[in-house]
């Protein structure tokens, strides 16, 4: 594990450039506590912005070569992968405790209630949004590059956004949130499980296809 814990300390380092996005997704939380958006709402608008930002990583990776580097501090490929999801991880977990953190504030503010089990629906809905996310760009990423994987990584979003305005869809999602709503813990336990299929399958697909590109 000491490669891994180099590669990610070594992400951070490098993402420290990065640090202004990472403000601009607390005012955009603050913004939508504001307004009075949910938990739920909160937690995935988190994942959806750290997912995408998080992915920046491979950009200066490509940009500077970043490959040499992890060459030179004593790693194998499969720490260089693994450390990279422990990094994009730790920014999702990161993310969301700020979240909670200024949800509660929101809540204490206005001398209202929360159910912790809304807290748990968030989490879960939004750990799934996050793992399909990078679950599927990350490995692209290993495989292509960057540039080359940039338009492949939208297309997931591509079809979601053509799915949403589709009356079929939107009914099923309908009765899938109504479950939700009903059955909190439950339904964030799945969530929870089906994120770390997602990622423990991406991993090595993501390590495949790194090894072959090597």
């Amino acid at each position: 594990m000491t490669g891994v814990t180099r590669i990610t300390k070594l992400d951070f380092f490098i993402m420290k450039s990065q640090a202004i996005s990472y403000f601009s997704l607390v005012a955009v939380i603050l913004l939508f506590g504001l307004i009075g958006s949910s938990i739920t709402v909160l937690c995935i608008t988190g994942a959806w912005f750290i997912a995408l930002m998080a992915t920046n990583i491979f950009a200066i990776q490509e940009k500077n070569h970043l490959d040499r580097l992890y060459g030179s501090v004593c790693v194998n490929l499969n720490e260089v992968v693994l450390g990279r999801y422990t990094f994009v991880f730790l920014n999702y977990l990161a993310t969301m405790f700020t979240i909670i953190i200024l949800y509660l504030g929101f809540v204490l503010c206005r001398k209202a209630t929360f159910d912790a089990s809304d807290i748990m629906l968030g989490l879960g809905l939004s750990f799934l949004v996050f793992s399909t996310i990078t679950g599927i760009q990350m490995p692209l990423f290993f495989k292509m590059g960057y540039t080359k994987a940039k338009l492949w990584s939208f297309i997931p979003f591509a079809v979601v956004m053509l799915l949403v305005v589709l009356p079929a869809f939107v009914s099923a999602l309908s009765g899938v949130l109504d479950f939700a709503q009903s059955h909190k813990g439950i339904f964030a336990f799945t969530c929870i499980v089906a994120s770390c299929i997602i990622q423990f399958t991406s991993y090595h697909t993501a390590a495949i296809f790194y090894r072959k590109q090597r």
